[in-house]
């Protein structure tokens, strides 16, 4: 159980990497042509803002969500 806890916390970090990779590479591009919808100015912040908490507060996710799955294994060996 603990190892697909790892395996999907390490697949969002992943997944976290190269959407803050893209971001990065798209932003550029952005920044020369203005033509951009203020939504999408909304959901770049939206997602950096988004990369920074997880990046800040990952060990405190890992146990929430590692808690949560023991939890639910427990419930379930009940059964």
């Amino acid at each position: 159980m603990k190892n697909f806890i790892e395996k999907t916390m390490d697949r969002a970090a992943e997944r976290t990497a190269c959407a803050a990779l893209a971001l990065r590479k798209n932003a550029a591009d952005f920044m020369k042509n203005e033509e951009g919808e203020t939504n999408l100015v909304a959901i770049l912040l939206i997602i950096v803002v988004t990369v920074a908490l997880v990046a800040i507060f990952k060990d405190r996710i890992t146990d929430l969500v590692n808690g949560i799955f023991d939890k639910i294994g427990k419930e379930v060996a009940k059964i």
